[in-house]
C-alpha cells in the first residue's frame, strides 16, 4: 500500500472535487498531505486494486469494537475508490475475507447520497441505514415558545434527566417501522458524563412547571473529508411523549441552531434512520439537505 499513496490521494481529491460539484453542502476539499498521512497510518487496513500498473481500486475499512454493533467494520467516505463495479466486488471479496476472519460480521460504509454511489454497495447486499443532512445557517432565526416552556444550559449536574431523555429517544427509535432495537447498552451512562463534562459540548433542557421535557445537544465537528470548517453537530435531540406537538423540539432546534449561527458556525449537520420517515420530513422541513448516507451489512444466514 505504501508504493500507491501518491495514487490513491489523487484519485480520493479528484473524486471528492467532483462530489463537491454536485452537491453544495459537501466539501470537495481534500488535505492530500493529511490524507497521505493517513493512509500510510492505516497501510495495513487498506487494500489496493491495480491494472497494467495502475491504481484502478482502493478500500479501507476499520475493524472496530463496539458495545452496541458489536465487532464492525466502518468505511468512510475518502475509504473507498474504484473504476467501475467489478472492481469494487473484488475488493470487498478481499477486505471482507479478512474481516470475517477477525470476527466483523456487521460492516458499514458512508457514500453521498448519488444512485451511482448507492447502487454498487446495493448490489453487494448492503441496505440503507443513516441518513446524514446538513443546512447552511446564513439568517437569524426566530425563536417562538409555546407558553411555560424554558430553555437552559445543561451541565454535569443534569447526568440523570439526560439519561432520562435519552432513554425517551431510544424508545421512540425502537417503535416501528425504525425497529432499532438493542441499542440501549451499558457504556450509556460514561458517554453521557463525558458528553456533559465535555467544554466544547453544549447541552441545552427545556423545562416546563420546573421538569426538563425535552433536550438536545451540539458540538463542533473535527475536520473530516466532506465536511466544511465551522460546521455544528446537532443530536441527542428528545421530547417526552406528552409534551409532543406544542412546537417544543422545533422551538429548541431552532433556538440551538441560532445559538450556533451566532458563535460562528456556518453549516449545521444531523442524521436520522432512513425508515424513520417522520424524522426525515422533521429534518427537511429544517432545511436539512441529504449529503451522505451510511449502509451496512451484517453477514449472515440470509
Amino acid at each position: 500500500m505504501t508504493d500507491d499513496i501518491d495514487e490513491v490521494v489523487a484519485r480520493l481529491m479528484a473524486y471528492q472535487a467532483a462530489v463537491g460539484e454536485r452537491h453544495a453542502l459537501i466539501n470537495g476539499w481534500v488535505d492530500d498531505i493529511a490524507m497521505a498521512d493517513s493512509l500510510a497510518a492505516s497501510a495495513r487496513d487498506t487494500l489496493v486494486a491495480r491494472h497494467d500498473g495502475v491504481v484502478v481500486g482502493h478500500l479501507r475499512g476499520t475493524v472496530l469494537a463496539s458495545s452496541v454493533y458489536g465487532e464492525s467494520v466502518w468505511i468512510n467516505p475518502e475509504g473507498v475508490s474504484y473504476d467501475n463495479p467489478e472492481i469494487l466486488s473484488a475488493l470487498y471479496a478481499a477486505a471482507a475475507t479478512r474481516w470475517l476472519g477477525a470476527g466483523a460480521t456487521r460492516h458499514y460504509v458512508w457514500v453521498p447520497r448519488d444512485d451511482d454511489a448507492i447502487g454498487p454497495w446495493r448490489h453487494l447486499g448492503f441496505a440503507y441505514m443513516h441518513q446524514r443532512g446538513a443546512k447552511y445557517l446564513e439568517d437569524p432565526a426566530r425563536v417562538e415558545w409555546p407558553e411555560g416552556y424554558a430553555i437552559r444550559r445543561g451541565s454535569i449536574d443534569d447526568l440523570e434527566v439526560a439519561l432520562e431523555l435519552d432513554d425517551v429517544l431510544r424508545l421512540a427509535q425502537e417503535e416501528g417501522p425504525s425497529f432499532a432495537l438493542g441499542l440501549a447498552d451499558t457504556g450509556q451512562r460514561d458517554e453521557w458524563i463525558e458528553t456533559l463534562e465535555d467544554p466544547t459540548v453544549t447541552h441545552y433542557l427545556v423545562e416546563h412547571d420546573g421538569h426538563a421535557v425535552a433536550q438536545c445537544a451540539t458540538f463542533a465537528l473535527p475536520e473530516r473529508v466532506g465536511t466544511f470548517d465551522n460546521t455544528v453537530h446537532l443530536s441527542a435531540v428528545s421530547v417526552r411523549p406528552e409534551h409532543r406537538a406544542r412546537g417544543v423540539g422545533r422551538a429548541m432546534v431552532t433556538h440551538a441552531l441560532e445559538t450556533a449561527r451566532r458563535e460562528g458556525f456556518a453549516i449545521a449537520e444531523t442524521n436520522w434512520r432512513v425508515t424513520n420517515h417522520r424524522a426525515g420530513r422533521y429534518w427537511r422541513s429544517f432545511g436539512f439537505e441529504e449529503t451522505y448516507l451510511r449502509l451496512h451489512r451484517h453477514v449472515g444466514v440470509g
